[in-house]
């Protein structure tokens, strides 16, 4: 593993919980501490649960305000909601955190595996042979060189990645690069009086953003406008008087700042040979949904089972998924924040006011409060079902659902309940034909009944009755899942699972 920031030691943490042996590299000895990634969402803790990491992340992490855009006066043209409890995941839908916290607990989660090692300081400086790679190391500290013949490469290695760089792989422009300043403040105390939701202001003199993070964490961004100087705007004296409109120097302290350039780009190709990119090494986004880290976390739940696949043996054409499957989906995303990034960075007054009136009036028509995680589409290609006349299988591509589950042990996480690897669930007391539990015991596919009630004769018994209700909504009574936790497809009926486990069958060979 190329890069230990947040999407290389996730990763490294991934494979090593799956008995993989792992080696991370980092040309930093230490953390990156300025300000970068502030919110993930439910996904990406599931991704953490899996690696049992959750409990340590707790100090870490806080609430996920509602986000509103307002116009210059003030008004409000548009905001975005997390859906209620019962949460689809278990977990808040979103959250924000502490980057580099974050990374330090991931970082100690990692010793806990004893096929994991990781070397902070250790650059990768020749990446030769991609079908048969082999890489050349410098210590940072000695200048010691050393070499290494992995069976694959990932380059985590960011968005200037050195990985990407020596496969000569080009990004795709998708024509959006805005400079802004980010600025971290801690606040005297958490009832200083600001805003109490996360904001973007839509103002043409300058837009701007302000988020609530964790604790005393408070986050301002600014665009820099054309003209302005990027050192210049990050001076200390320029960056209270931006903040002036909220803030007295007495009513908070300067935690840190950064200038970036927000991009839209992605890498033309994801692999060549045995390496692969995952995070800004093959994607970089404008961060007006979150999901630059995100999406990056997504990519290693994504790769990692897909790798520990053929290194147990199986088909390494299953590796072609992972940018088949996650390409697509980033394109997709991208152009969704940067229209809403052609939102909120409009600087001529004119358009500005006729976007205002557009918005406010689908605000007064019941139309300008969204579900956050409904902008976001399922992945529509790769490893995932079809049946018959070629149409995805209902809730393929999505996350599957994770109720709070009451079993033999208490009150738990379905997924903890729950072997690794494939899983066929069936929602309430029905009776599993046995030729069917050996079709997908031939397959290692794990078969579980979630009972709806304790009436029902079946070990796990959900809550609420969220996977019950998903998969009524579905017109489904079973759903098959990945082992990324994503859902490979629904079964209508006990013809249609067998329908799955034969099309999964056939997937993996392929």
């Amino acid at each position: 593993m190329v890069g230990l920031g947040p999407v290389g030691i996730t990763l490294c943490n991934l494979l090593a919980s799956q008995g993989i042996r792992v080696e991370g590299v980092d040309a930093a000895s230490e953390i990156y501490s300025l300000p970068r990634a502030i919110g993930m969402d439910h996904e990406v803790m599931r991704i953490f649960q899996s690696i049992g990491a959750t409990d340590a992340l707790a100090g870490a992490i806080g609430d996920y305000r509602p986000s509103e855009y307002r116009s210059e006066q003030g008004i409000l043209l548009r905001r975005f909601e997390s859906p209620p409890e019962p949460y689809p995941l278990t977990w808040p839908p979103y959250l924000t955190f502490l980057q580099p916290e974050l990374e330090r607990v991931l970082r100690q989660n990692a010793t806990k595996f004893p096929t994991l090692t990781l070397r902070p300081g250790l650059e990768l400086i020749e990446l030769k042979n991609p079908d048969e790679p082999i890489l050349t190391l410098r210590d940072k500290a000695t200048g010691e060189i050393t070499t290494r013949a992995p069976s694959f490469v990932v380059g985590c290695d960011g968005g200037n990645s050195f990985v990407r760089r020596s496969l000569d792989i080009s990004f795709e422009d998708l024509d959006f690069h805005e400079p802004w300043l980010v600025v971290d403040m801690i606040v005297e105390d958490e009832h200083t009086p600001l805003p109490q939701t996360n904001i973007q202001f839509c103002s043409p003199a300058r837009p701007h953003t302000y988020v609530i993070g964790p604790g005393r964490l408070r986050r301002w961004e600014f665009m820099i406008l054309p003209g302005e100087n990027a050192d210049e705007v990050n001076r200390e004296t320029r960056i209270w008087e931006l903040l002036s409109p909220w803030l007295r120097p007495d009513r908070a302290r300067l935690w840190r700042s950064a200038t970036y350039t927000f991009h839209a780009l992605v890498a033309e190709k994801w692999r060549t040979g045995r390496v692969f990119l995952a995070g800004d090494a093959c994607h970089m986004m404008p961060p007006f949904l979150a999901q630059g880290m995100v999406q990056g976390v997504k990519d290693t739940a994504n790769l990692s089972w897909k790798l520990a696949h053929a290194l147990r043996g199986g088909s390494e054409r299953l590796l072609d998924t992972y940018e088949a499957e996650r390409r697509p989906l980033l394109r997709e995303i991208i152009e969704i924040t940067k229209r809403l990034g052609r939102v909120i960075c409009e600087l001529d007054p004119e358009k500005a006011r006729a976007r205002d009136a557009e918005l406010i009036a689908a605000m007064e028509a019941g139309q300008g409060v969204q579900i956050r995680q409904n902008l976001f589409p399922p992945i529509r290609h790769g490893l995932i079902g079809r049946g018959v006349n070629g149409s995805l299988s209902p809730g393929a591509g999505e996350p599957s659902p994770q109720p709070w589950v009451a079993g033999p042990g208490g009150r738990t996480r379905l997924d903890d309940m729950l072997p690794r690897g494939f899983v066929l669930l069936f929602a309430g007391d029905i009776d599993v034909p046995p030729a069917l539990l050996g079709q997908a015991r031939e397959l290692g596919v794990a078969v579980h009944r979630i009972a709806r009630s304790p009436s029902e004769r079946a070990p796990l018994t959900e809550e609420d009755g969220l996977l019950a209700n998903w998969l009524s909504a579905k017109g489904a009574c079973a759903v098959l899942v990945r082992p990324d936790h994503m859902v490979f497809g629904t079964a209508g009926d006990m013809r249609d699972a067998e329908g799955l486990l034969r099309e999964l069958r056939s997937g993996l060979a392929a």
